[in-house]
């Protein structure tokens, strides 16, 4: 593909919702002198009456359709934006890649492996490439410790454990059309504390578990248990097992319906040491028994300029990292693994507490869950191996080959 220049040209699809984050990302780094806004499609116009002045006061075409745009700006953009709906993120993408744009898309990258794969296959037709948002890949302490757990940092690695404890209310399910959706219309969604709001912490486990520094890991198969507390189609609260073919296992526990808020944490065992994550910062004991520590960037602006220094030099460099559709691809398999493995379970109605919270809106929490997944964190077991009397066991899914999401569990 053709060499990109700095400025770069950008455009960006929406910019309500996360589209307000790409939108900040832009107007930064237009500032900044790195990228000229040259389009943008936006549908409530009435509503961001503000920004569309803005990005019109600094060259913008503005437009209402995104085909449209793509079109009138074909072969004019270097870097297409994509923050809408999970069921959006593919056909979107893959648009922009055949209009002649690189794709930066928001995670997670689809809700499907099938969808993936159409993704992939666009990236070999244009030429382009379709970087995902996964703000944690793109941060210099991430690289710190995947390098140190590949150079036997803390000995063979062997297990991973993620918990997440995130409170999330109606308003957060009332958001949209999707939150919380199994669907949206006939597309899948697959929403779920695993495939959106904390789908950053699952996708990081399997990097930092590949067995290189440019991937995540192979995965063979995984076992999940799922469940709701609210009154939602897909899983609120869910417990994963995911076994790679490098022999390491990765516990992920979360949960929306918590009376706390904690995490994400992570608890890395290797054979010689250990290294734990809180806030996204990092300390453990190496195999020599030292204590190390790799602090994350305290400014969450310049988390965000993490990302886009990145896309940048992959603009400029077909060797540059990024966090590529391989890499979240892999976070795709393992969630549709788990509906594989697992319907979703209603939770009892009489552990599930309706709780206001202070936005005139209710919190679900469920009698325990905050006990329960510091247990299984702890421990390294699933909700159904620490007895708990509602928690229904999952089957094992072997992964291997696997190509296409069906419905799974689901139907």
């Amino acid at each position: 593909s053709e060499k990109v220049k700095i400025p770069y040209r950008a455009a960006i699809i929406g910019v309500s919702g996360f589209g307000h984050t790409h939108y900040m990302d832009l107007m930064r780094e237009a500032v900044d002198g790195n990228c000229k806004i040259v389009a943008a499609t936006v549908i409530n116009q009435t509503e961001e009456a503000e920004k569309c002045a803005k990005l019109k006061e600094m060259g913008a075409i503005i437009y209402t359709d995104y085909k449209e745009m793509l079109e009138a700006h074909k072969g004019e953009i270097d870097l297409c934006c994509v923050p809408t709906g999970i069921s959006l993120h593919a056909p979107m993408s893959i648009d922009a890649m055949r209009a002649g744009a690189n794709v930066f898309v928001e995670k997670p990258v689809a809700a499907t492996i099938q969808e993936v794969a159409r993704m992939k296959s666009a990236e070999q037709e244009t030429g382009k490439f379709c970087a995902v948002g996964y703000q944690h890949i793109y941060q210099p302490n991430t690289r710190q410790v995947k390098e140190f757990i590949l150079d036997g940092g803390i000995g063979k690695l062997r297990s991973i454990r993620v918990k997440g404890l995130w409170p999330r209310n109606e308003n957060y399910y009332n958001r949209n059309n999707w939150a919380g959706s199994l669907k949206s219309g006939d597309h899948w969604v697959l929403d779920s504390p695993f495939n959106n709001a904390l789908a950053h912490y699952l996708n990081l486990a399997c990097f930092l578990a590949g067995e290189t520094f440019g991937e995540s890991a192979k995965v063979k198969g995984v076992k999940a248990e799922l469940y709701r507390g609210n009154k939602i189609e897909s899983a609120d609260t869910a417990s994963i097992k995911v076994y790679t073919t490098n022999d390491v296992e990765i516990l992920f526990i979360v949960s929306h319906c918590t009376r706390s808020q904690d995490g994400p944490d992570f608890h890395i065992i290797g054979d010689e040491g250990s290294l734990d994550s809180k806030h996204d910062s990092w300390t453990g004991t190496g195999s020599n028994g030292e204590k190390v520590s790799f602090p994350t960037i305290e400014n969450r602006n310049d988390f965000r300029k993490c990302i886009f220094e990145s896309v940048k030099q992959r603009l400029l460099d077909e060797n540059a990292f990024y966090c590529n559709l391989e890499i979240a691809g892999t976070q795709t398999l393992c969630a549709n693994g788990a509906h594989e493995s697992s319907p979703v379970h209603q939770l009892p109605s009489n552990i599930c507490n309706r709780i206001p919270s202070d936005d005139d809106s209710f919190y679900t929490v469920v009698d325990g869950i905050d006990s329960a997944i510091e247990k299984c964190y702890d421990q390294g077991l699933m909700f159904s191996e620490i007895g708990l009397d509602w928690a229904v066991p999952g089957v094992y899914i072997e992964l291997t080959g696997y190509n296409r999401f069906e419905g799974g569990r689901c139907l």
